[in-house]
């Protein structure tokens, strides 16, 4: 009972977010709204009725619903976004998210190792974002409030399935891949540090391409995602320069983000540090994982 504890708080709270925006403007709802909502619900309730053990069944709800994302975000890149909010302003990042999602998608639904530590840091993120647009929209009650509330509805319920104990054992069962269930500093700074710059990474791309409210960091931002990214798939394939490049690259986020903050206008300080919450944990992270390999390589 108590590993349904947590998903079933999960659905209730979801049913409960879902009727207080909507109560009293169900008028306002249409279709895709409620196809959208109606996914998420059920893939609430899938966690919660699932036995515990089912482990390739919880990771196929979490793979479904980076698939579903994945549909929505495709249409955004192809000019068909079917909300009103629009929450990508790039078609370019959409079709990022949308290639990204797939593919993790279908990792977890295969069971690939890699596919759970890639949605999990999705999830943290859109989670993430989600909360702090919830936050700013928290007196509106219509369709944009719809939209940040079931991002976070959804990472909730991608984490709950893939942080089960069941479900990590079932990722982890060839024995190169249980050493990431270490609690040695390396190996644990090493995993958060891959999961926060797998998270960073997209982020520098939306602000590159959708918010550049500091147009002179626009180019690094650009650089750097893809060496993020690169550095934390190396992290996941037990490659040691994966930590280096994670640790070079937390310097220049750093950089980076301090370049943005001074050069961004008072009027738009807001947005650089809804960004800031995303890289600066990112780099402090992937310097912390440098460092601890760097001493132990002296030793």
């Amino acid at each position: 009972m108590r590993q349904r504890a947590v998903p079933l708080a999960i659905l209730v709270a979801s049913l409960g977010w879902l009727a207080y925006l909507w109560w009293g403007h169900w008028g306002d709802v249409r279709p895709i709204v409620f196809v959208a909502s109606g996914i998420g619900v059920a893939a609430a309730i899938a966690g919660v009725v699932i036995a515990p053990s089912a482990a390739r069944a919880h990771a196929a709800v979490a793979g479904a619903l980076m698939l579903t994302l994945a549909a929505f975000t495709a249409t955004r890149a192809v000019g068909k976004w079917p909300f009103a909010w629009d929450s990508m302003p790039d078609a370019r990042y959409a079709a990022v998210i949308a290639a990204l999602g797939a593919v993790v998608g279908i990792g977890l639904v295969a069971g690939a190792f890699w596919a759970r530590w890639g949605a999990i840091a999705f999830a943290a993120s859109a989670g993430i974002g989600g909360a702090l647009n919830s936050y700013n929209m928290r007196a509106w009650r219509d369709e944009s409030a719809w939209l940040a509330a079931i991002g976070v509805i959804g990472a909730a319920i991608i984490l709950s399935q893939l942080l089960r104990g069941a479900v990590s054992a079932h990722f982890a069962r060839r024995a190169q891949h249980a050493v990431w269930a270490s609690r040695d500093r390396l190996i644990a700074s090493a995993r958060w540090a891959a999961i926060a710059n797998f998270g960073a990474a997209p982020m520098l791309l939306l602000y590159a391409l959708g918010q550049p409210v500091a147009p002179s960091t626009v180019w690094s931002a650009l650089v750097l995602a893809p060496v993020l990214a690169i550095g934390s798939v190396l992290v996941v394939a037990r490659r040691s320069i994966g930590i280096a490049i994670l640790a070079v690259g937390g310097l220049g986020l750093l950089a980076h983000t301090a370049m943005t903050l001074s050069d961004v206008p008072a009027n738009a300080l807001r947005t650089a540090g809804y960004y800031t919450v995303f890289w600066t944990p990112a780099a402090l992270l992937g310097l912390v994982a440098g460092s601890i390999a760097f001493a132990r390589a002296r030793r």
